[in-house]
């Protein structure tokens, strides 16, 4: 009955494999040198790990988009805390970087990518290079108030280029509570991490 059970197959050879290492002094001594050479690996580069774990929330963050026909509409995407958290934690330059790489890569992601955000793409790497004269305010309160002149600047102008007022507000308002929920909750979770 086991036999035909994907997870007593996996761990099986698991046990298998770990059994063929620990009774090979040989086999032991390479996996413990390759162990030791992934912590420190990931010691080394845990700056670079960080910054794309955290470009890469943002980009998938607008993956729904794709899927939902009014979704763009809605102010929900993980880009934003992506750009603070980087700029804070690594200096405006690294913020700059994930503001630009996140909000490009969730756009062309989901399908969405369009001449008109451009604006999106240019202002969001400024967030990024103005986060650290704002960084003497709680993290929350630099989330929100990076979130609200975000879209200070680039409402105005995607109104200009024929978006509606209507959609513009509704965009603002979740805009403003998604990010207030996230700098709230997940945001400091990862500013300890990468701190």
């Amino acid at each position: 009955m086991h036999e035909n059970n994907i997870v007593y197959i996996l761990l099986k050879q698991s046990s298998n494999l770990l059994d063929d290492i620990l009774k090979d002094k040989r086999k032991f001594l390479v996996s413990a040198l390759l162990s030791l050479l992934g912590i420190l690996v990931i010691i080394k580069f845990e700056r670079l790990f960080f910054i794309a774990l955290l470009i890469g929330l943002g980009i998938v963050s607008l993956l729904y988009i794709r899927f939902f026909k009014y979704a763009h509409y809605v102010g929900i995407e993980l880009c934003m805390m992506a750009t603070v958290l980087i700029s804070l934690a690594y200096g405006q330059v690294a913020g700059a970087f994930a503001g630009f790489a996140s909000i490009t890569g969730a756009l062309v992601l989901s399908g969405y990518f369009k001449p008109s955000y451009f604006i999106s793409v240019l202002a969001l790497p400024l967030i990024g290079l103005i986060v650290p004269l704002f960084s003497w305010l709680n993290l929350w309160q630099l989330g929100v108030l990076m979130t609200i002149l975000y879209d200070l600047v680039v409402l105005p102008l995607y109104i200009l280029m024929g978006s509606r007022i209507e959609s513009s507000v509704v965009f603002f308002i979740t805009h403003v509570l998604f990010n207030y929920w996230v700098f709230t909750t997940i945001a400091p979770f990862f500013y300890n991490l990468i701190i």
